[in-house]
Formats: C-alpha cells, sequence, structure tokens
C-alpha cells in the first residue's frame, strides 16, 4: 500500500523504474501473466469474496456474476486479442502521393508509462480491474486508488497478480483517500482514469489540466429505455425490473427514465404494475408518438452513458444508431455490457474516453509513427528550380481537380514545361 505519508516523488521514481522494466517484458510473456492471474481469479474466489464490503457481499452469487467472471473473461479477451491489437503495422503504399515514392510508414503502439486508477465503490473489482490489466497488458505500470470500502479486495487483488509473477511495484494498489490520488497527480502520472460522479470528473480534470496529464472519465448516467410497439413488453418489464435489482440499483447504466410507445403504454404501465410495482417508484413512463420525439425527450438530459431499446431487432437497431449515448443495448439491460469486447464510455456530463473492448485497451498506448524514407535522391533537399511555383501549381491541378478532362489539359501543360526545362538545363 501507498499511503499519503510517503512521500509522491518517491513513490513516482520507484514506480517508473519498474514500469521501465516492464516495458521491455515482451508481450507474450506479459499475457503469460494475464493467463495465470486469470487462474489465480477462480482459484481465488472465495478469498476475493471475502474481502468485498458488507454492502457487497450479501449476496455471493451475484458478486461472482457481476465481477468475478467477467473480470475473468477480460483475461481470456486480452490473451487472445492483444498480440494482433498491438502489434505493429505497415500502411499500405497503394495509395501514397506520386512526390512521396519510397517513403514507409510503420506505426506503433507504445506504453504510456505511469496510469493512475481511480476507482468506483459499486463495481470495486470488475471495473479498475479490466482497466488495470488492459494497462498492465499494453506496457505500463498502474497505481489504483479503491472506490469506498474497496481497499482490501483491491489489496487482494495485487496480491493475487504477484502470485500470478506480475513484478512488484508495477500494480500499487494505493490507500482509499483521495489526497493519495491528488499528491500524485501533482507530482505527475502520464494518464487518469476515474470511474465516479460527475463532479469527481470535474474535480480531477481541473487538476489533470495543469499538467496538461490525459484523462478517461466514465461517470454519471441517467439512462433511457425506449419500448417500441411491437416491442415483447413482458420482456422489457422484466429487463427494466432486473436494471433496476442487479447490485441493489447502484449501476451507472440502471434504467432511469422510461419512454413508450404510446399505443402500448397503457398494457405496460399494468404490466409493471402487476410484475414489478417497484419500478414505478422509480420512474414515471413517457409516452410518445414518432421516434423523433422519443428522441427528443431522451435529449433533454445532460446525461449521456447508456440506454436500451426494445423492438423488433431491425427497427430497434435502426433507432439505436440514433441515441447520443456511449452503449446502447438491444432488448436486455446492462448485461451485454460485461462482453468483454465492448467498449465502455459515455458523452456529455457521462464523460468521455473508452474503457474496456478494443478501443480501451488502445487508449493505454501511445501512438507513435515511424516514416521511412527510402530514395536516394531527395529533390526537396536541392534549391528549387526558377520554374517552381509554375510545376507545383501544375501538378497541384493534375493530379487533385476532380474534372478529368481538366486533369488531362494540365498534364499536357506540365509535361510542356518539364521538357523545356532539361531543354534550357542541356
Amino acid at each position: 500500500m501507498v499511503a499519503v505519508a510517503e512521500r509522491s516523488e518517491t513513490v513516482i521514481s520507484r514506480i517508473r523504474a519498474a514500469q521501465a522494466c516492464w516495458a521491455k517484458v515482451s508481450l507474450l510473456d506479459r499475457l503469460s501473466i494475464i493467463r495465470r492471474i486469470r487462474n489465480e481469479l477462480a482459484a481465488s474466489a472465495d478469498a476475493l469474496l471475502d474481502t468485498f464490503p458488507i454492502r457487497l457481499k450479501t449476496n455471493r452469487a451475484e458478486r461472482l456474476a457481476a465481477e468475478l467472471i467477467p473480470l475473468a473473461e477480460a483475461c481470456r479477451f486480452l490473451e487472445q486479442e492483444a498480440s494482433s491489437l498491438l502489434a505493429s503495422r505497415t500502411l499500405p503504399a497503394r495509395r501514397y502521393p506520386f512526390w512521396l515514392r519510397g517513403i514507409a510508414i510503420e506505426e506503433r503502439q507504445d506504453p504510456i508509462g505511469l496510469v493512475l486508477i481511480i476507482g468506483p465503490a459499486n463495481y470495486p473489482l470488475f471495473l479498475a480491474g479490466v482497466q488495470a490489466l488492459q494497462a498492465l497488458v499494453a506496457g505500463n505500470a498502474v497505481l489504483i486508488k479503491p472506490g469506498r470500502d474497496a481497499y482490501p479486495v483491491m489489496q487482494q487483488f495485487q496480491y493475487l497478480t504477484r502470485r500470478a509473477g506480475l513484478p512488484n511495484d508495477v500494480l500499487v494498489v494505493l490507500d482509499e483517500d483521495i489526497d493519495s490520488a491528488k499528491s500524485l497527480i501533482a507530482e505527475g502520472v502520464d494518464k487518469i482514469v476515474l470511474t465516479g460522479s460527475s463532479d469527481s470528473g470535474r474535480a480531477v480534470y481541473r487538476q489533470a489540466a495543469d499538467r496538461l496529464t490525459p484523462v478517461i472519465l466514465e461517470l454519471s448516467g441517467c439512462d433511457p429505455v425506449f419500448v417500441q410497439a411491437e416491442a415483447d413488453l413482458r420482456r422489457a418489464v422484466s429487463a427494466i425490473a432486473f436494471g433496476l435489482r442487479w447490485n441493489d440499483g447502484d449501476t451507472c447504466i440502471a434504467p432511469r427514465r422510461l419512454f413508450v410507445a404510446a399505443r402500448v403504454a397503457e398494457r405496460f404501465e399494468r404490466l409493471l404494475q402487476d410484475h414489478a410495482p417497484e419500478v414505478s417508484e422509480y420512474l414515471p413512463v413517457t409516452s410518445y408518438e414518432t421516434d423523433e420525439e422519443a428522441l427528443a425527450y431522451s435529449a433533454q438530459s445532460r446525461y449521456a452513458l447508456g440506454a436500451s431499446v426494445f423492438g423488433p431487432p431491425a427497427h430497434a437497431l435502426t433507432f439505436a444508431a440514433k441515441i447520443h449515448a456511449g452503449i446502447v443495448v438491444v432488448n436486455d439491460m446492462i448485461m451485454p455490457t460485461a462482453d468483454p469486447r465492448a467498449g465502455f464510455g459515455g458523452r456529455g456530463q457521462s464523460g468521455f474516453g473508452t474503457t474496456r473492448g478494443v478501443e480501451g485497451l488502445r487508449q493505454f498506448t501511445a501512438l507513435k509513427t515511424i516514416v521511412i524514407q527510402g530514395r536516394k535522391r531527395l529533390r526537396h533537399l536541392e534549391p528549387l528550380p526558377g520554374n517552381a511555383q509554375e510545376l507545383f501549381a501544375g501538378y497541384l491541378m493534375a493530379s487533385y481537380s476532380t474534372s478529368l478532362s481538366t486533369r488531362m489539359r494540365a498534364w499536357l501543360r506540365l509535361s510542356r514545361i518539364l521538357w523545356k526545362g532539361r531543354r534550357n538545363a542541356s
């Protein structure tokens, strides 16, 4: 554990040294450790469950389904996909500009360096754990500031990673005091990931701005549910009840607003009363006549984290594409977002940046572009000819005009200029 009393510059120096060594470990070796972490998660489930705060461990089956199983699946996703996602690539040369012949471009995904993860209280292991594992696979070192009452479980997670072979100081758990994180931000980390409230996000963002530290903010939600006229109403009611019940309703993408097609609104409300009366305590039902009206209602919220749509797949998918939100689930709620392929992030007051999935992994890397000059003669290093302006203007028209006839005339004129220049030179 890193306590507030420990000097932040000492912590930063120690962990940066560990990160420099970790970044030199091959990706295959890093993934071997991730595989062993997956095994440790399965073998240490009871020990992990024992460390959750009381409010979260009363239903151990739910905690397994909500946190341990998705985290283990995230490990498997990284084991299977990270090698291709993080591989260097050479860009195809078939469309390079004529005047840049001989240029090759290679793109690399470098580690960022030191990542600070400020974790949440509602899913303390899964959310911070996935973010940490993605950052580690990319070659970074990680500091985790646990959410409220989450230090014991994150400490157990740290022990688990070390048993799996992760070097010391590559993943370090801070105490829960936010001052620990503030002092390290002030000293200088390379990226911050926060999962929490909008107020917390604004406070961290302001502090990060002083050092131009990039941040990913996964913040509050006020998620809408849209029930179309042709939807399976019983499924919609069951899913909404599940969304309010799961994790005691403490889920950022839990249903908060209900929009129901007018011609089925009365029947839908009867089903709510019969099968999920508790729903009416949280959200009134707003009926709508058209898709555009429903979207306009939804857009009145400042938050744009997630949404759910219930209806025939084709219509629901078309509608989902129009919703202003980071993640939209069709004909279900919450659970599909645990798929490790799915990136997760908000818009508006719900934050920005992506965690999890393909994009989540890449956001823990820094793109490096290497441009290789392969030509022996570099004309741009030579003095410009006297007719350079005429040559460049001719080339611009000949190469980039959208009119075929204009391009042909420009190439003919350019050929004459070049021929005249060669004759004068001789």
